[in-house]
């Protein structure tokens, strides 16, 4: 009964490892705008998938699958919307896109 116990908390531990390092390798677009008052959110565009996450004080970061992906940042007036087009995404890694400087 005992060395049953060990063996499910050793399968126990090794799956959450597991599972916190798929958390660590997570595939992110972040970026942050020259005005952090005018972004809403931030939405990212791949064929049929699609990720929106809501700003941060100008910030962003969207979670996302390996591949190429178009950004739009939705923003409140008076500037303009902006899309950036064909980010590339590689699996395990975070594309950062910098500081956005949005346009009036």
């Amino acid at each position: 009964m005992k060395n049953a116990i060990v063996q499910l908390c050793l399968v126990v531990l090794v799956i959450t490892g597991i599972h916190a390092m798929r958390l660590i390798k997570a595939n992110t677009i972040n970026g942050k705008v020259s005005s952090p008052d005018a972004l809403q959110f931030a939405w990212a565009v791949n064929g049929n998938d699609s990720v929106i996450v809501a700003a941060n004080n100008g910030n962003f970061s969207l979670k996302v699958k390996p591949g190429i992906w178009k950004v739009l940042l939705h923003t409140k007036s008076p500037y303009k919307n902006m899309v950036i087009s064909h980010v590339i995404v590689s699996e395990g890694r975070s594309t950062d896109l910098g500081d956005i400087r949005l346009e009036q």
